[in-house]
């Protein structure tokens, strides 16, 4: 996935890409609030990516989340 989507995977992409980001960094502090700390991940990587998927839908192309989720987790800037 290199180049964006004309299809709006660019759209899932940069959606996909904040909601881990944010689930990230709330991981790194003790004193968020709201729908994001009531979930309770704490820095389990495993489930930012089942919170993001969900939060994603299953209409959403599950290549593209990944490749979201992957650049998240490896502390990259979204790619557009």
């Amino acid at each position: 996935m290199s180049e964006p989507m004309d299809d709006g995977g660019w759209m899932v992409y940069r959606r996909a890409y904040g909601e881990a980001a944010r689930l990230i960094e709330i991981a790194r502090f003790d004193h968020c609030f709201g729908r994001d700390f009531a979930a309770g991940l704490g820095g389990n990587v495993g489930a930012i990516v089942a919170e993001v998927r969900r939060r994603m839908g299953r209409s959403a192309d599950p290549g593209v989340v990944d490749s979201a989720l992957d650049d998240a987790l490896a502390g990259r800037s979204p790619r557009w």
